[in-house]
């Protein structure tokens, strides 16, 4: 679904050092690692939002690195994405924040729309608030809008940039079992960026730890425990249960 084959990118310094991974189809991978290790600039590559220097990205078939804006178009399509401060449209309610990609890359009635939108935000346990304005939201539910806003055009792949960031640890949850959920509704392939480790290795599939802008390891969240690299069992915290 996802190959990301020896990728760099510098600005003023290297981020991204010759990084490669691979999701498969419906998986939910977390892409962890310390600050500065590229886990966004990373997710925006995927995108096809930031231009890389040299490597090969290739979603669903398609090569992102050097594609045409017509070929990123149609790659994009196909794709959810939360950005890490959510961006909602303060200007619009939560029911047209949500409307707004499928407004925009979908032929569709206002009827479909509609219904579509409604959906999502029952599915997120916001039904009902589709008028609001999203600073009247807890930060909480405005993160489960952007949930919803992500998965309206029922893309093969979602991409969340700290989908949890500064909630407390109930509303942490809530986030993360929602994601399992839109896996489970839309069999999309999930990547989430995520500084909360331990909530991270109980909701993925396969974890990936970047460091200084590769991926370090690649692997489910057990075989962390016997990673051969100290530095990985040293960040999930495993020190004391992998070979030294």
């Amino acid at each position: 679904m996802i190959a990301v084959e020896r990728v760099y990118k510098s600005f003023d310094q290297p981020v991204l050092r010759g990084c490669s991974l691979r999701v498969a189809h419906a998986e939910i991978v977390g892409l962890v690692g310390p600050a500065a290790s590229g886990k966004s600039v990373l997710l925006r590559s995927l995108a096809g939002l930031q231009k890389v220097d040299a490597g090969s990205i290739r979603v669903m078939g398609q090569e992102v690195v050097d594609a045409t804006s017509e070929q990123l178009r149609g790659v994009r399509r196909h794709i959810g994405m939360l950005f890490q401060n959510v961006a909602l449209f303060d200007f619009m309610s939560v029911f047209e924040n949500v409307a707004f990609p499928l407004r925009r890359t979908a032929q569709l009635p206002p009827d479909e729309v509609e219904r579509r939108v409604r959906a999502e935000l029952d599915a997120v346990g916001l039904g009902g608030l589709g008028e609001r304005a999203p600073a009247s939201l807890s930060g909480g539910q405005q993160r489960r809008v952007g949930l919803a806003r992500a998965a309206v055009t029922r893309p093969r792949i979602l991409l969340y940039d700290e989908p949890a960031a500064g909630l407390d640890p109930v509303s942490t949850a809530r986030v993360f079992s929602l994601i399992r959920e839109q896996r489970a509704r839309l069999g999309a392939s999930i990547i989430v960026v995520s500084s909360d480790v331990d909530r991270v290795v109980q909701a993925v599939d396969q974890v990936v730890m970047l460091h200084h802008g590769r991926a370090l390891f690649q692997g489910s969240p057990a075989q962390v425990l016997t990673s051969p690299q100290r530095l990985v069992r040293q960040f999930f915290g495993a020190e004391a249960h992998g070979p030294t």
